[in-house]
């Protein structure tokens, strides 16, 4: 049994999702691929486009075999953390041969030089990065020249390679994933799949084969096209400020839709469109009154103990707490030179799920994961699920109503009397539960107000301990 896993967002599943899946099953002939999917919330600091059970029936729908939750705390962490965490599931479930990442740059050998070095820091490559520091250079064009003289790879890249190399997103996490690989000792052997269509930050839909479009596009299109809204409330037209310059059509309808299925594998496609037909896209603007209200009740001092924070960039939320207007607006609003919108828009998402940098510190004890939570499985990947449950090297977690015992047992403690999970790990799964009843009612709200022209909304899974795993033929 050939196991490969691969760690994603999937927000939402497209086609270049669904061509590394091909590709990697082609190159290897694996068995099976296991998803490490996050949940509600994502690692730009934002909630997910649309809910983890209903992202990994699309996952299962569209290739993978297994799909397992990485914890809360690390999926809206930062790069570096969120890789380790990563890497350290796949490890634990004691049964996967090999980690699939795309990346622009799709070279072995150069990614793992360039990690090697970024992970050891040698003498060679700090007394390199010194002088160009001194010239006044900016730190990524210094970074790049020390490395490029640096590096023991076969052909040595020029530094406008590796300055390239490390200006793009998925070459970033690239690189994370093998600095954990390296810093754990893993067995887990690295395949890189070259990203191929649209770039990661890319918001134009673009024609022809393969993929079309990155999830930044599809979720720019899910939230700005007043068609999702206006299938719901009987609304039509674009807006001004939704409008979409670079496309055009006579429908709205049609737009959205042609869109869609050049994008997504036709499964994917389905099922999110069924899904969006009952439930609007979740932004982060939807959780704007949660955070403003906790910003009129924070001084610098707890927002200081906020995961990813810092005493700085307390003072400078605690001096802009009176502008706030919108969850994106304040981001905007803090975001310099120096800070960039993402970790602004992760700190405050800390806040408002209640992260701390004792609860990092907590997890980095417990050697990021404590146990595997199931979000869904195929059946015909019943072979693949009942290994996991023997080479486990943590408590699996299939039915949250079973954690007090599993998690009680496996960190040899007497379960309490609250129906939440006792001991360390449960502290943990405990910001999973919370995230996820968050994200739950603030869904159920939004679906409200939508509704509120034509009836009755949808109703809601009661929590996450109704939730059911997902299970597909």
């Amino acid at each position: 049994m050939k196991v490969i896993g691969i760690i994603a967002e999937y927000n939402p599943f497209h086609n270049g999702h669904a061509f590394q899946i091909a590709e990697i099953r082609r190159k290897t002939g694996a068995d099976y691929i296991l998803a490490v999917m996050s949940g509600d919330f994502v690692q730009r600091g934002a909630p997910a486009i649309a809910g983890k059970h209903v992202r990994t029936r699309i996952a299962l729908l569209s290739g993978a075999d297994l799909v397992l939750e990485l914890p809360a705390l690390w999926a809206t962490s930062p790069a570096e953390s969120f890789a380790m965490a990563g890497v350290t599931l796949l490890e634990k479930t004691g049964c996967t041969d090999g980690i699939c990442f795309g990346a622009e740059t799709a070279d072995l050998p150069l990614l793992s030089a360039v990690a090697d070095i970024l992970s050891d820091e040698p003498e060679t490559f700090r007394r390199a990065l010194a002088p160009s520091l001194k010239r006044g250079d900016s730190f990524p064009k210094a970074r790049a020249d020390a490395l490029s003289s640096t590096c023991g790879c076969g052909s040595p890249a020029s530094p406008e390679t590796l300055q390239n190399l490390l200006a793009t997103p998925n070459n970033i996490l690239a690189l994370e994933y093998l600095k954990a690989l390296r810093r754990r000792g893993s067995a887990l052997t690295p395949y890189p799949v070259r990203r191929t269509g649209a770039g990661y930050h890319d918001t134009r839909f673009a024609g022809g084969d393969g993929p079309t479009a990155s999830a930044s596009a599809i979720r720019r299109l899910l939230l700005s096209c007043p068609q999702i809204r206006g299938s719901i409330n009987g609304g039509s037209g674009l807006t001004a400020e939704g409008s979409f310059s670079d496309i055009s059509d006579s429908d709205p309808v049609i737009l959205r839709d042609r869109l869609l299925r050049d994008a997504m594998p036709l499964p994917a496609y389905t099922a999110l469109t069924e899904h969006l037909k009952a439930y609007p896209p979740m932004d982060a603007d939807d959780f704007s009154s949660i955070l403003g209200y906790l910003l009129l009740q924070c001084d610098p001092a707890t927002l200081s103990a906020v995961g990813d924070c810092s005493p700085d960039i307390a003072n400078r939320i605690w001096n802009h707490r009176f502008h706030f207007q919108s969850f994106t607006r304040f981001c905007s609003a803090i975001k310099s030179r120096n800070l960039t919108y993402t970790r602004i828009s992760r700190v405050l998402l800390h806040l408002i799920l209640g992260i701390t940098d004792r609860d990092y510190a907590l997890g980095r004890e417990l050697d990021y994961i404590p146990f595997l939570r199931i979000l869904g499985f195929r059946k015909s990947a019943a072979p693949l699920l009942s290994r996991l449950k023997e080479t486990s090297a943590v408590p699996v977690i299939a039915k949250l109503a079973d954690t007090r015992r599993i998690l009680a047992a496996s960190e040899k403690q007497t379960a309490g009397t609250s129906y939440l999970p006792a001991g360390h790990a449960g502290r943990l799964l405990r910001t999973d539960i919370f995230a996820g009843e968050l994200y739950r009612q603030v869904q159920s709200a939004k679906t409200a107000a939508v509704f509120r022209h034509t009836g009755s909304p949808p109703g809601l899974s009661g929590s996450e301990y109704s939730e059911k795993i997902v299970i597909v033929p």
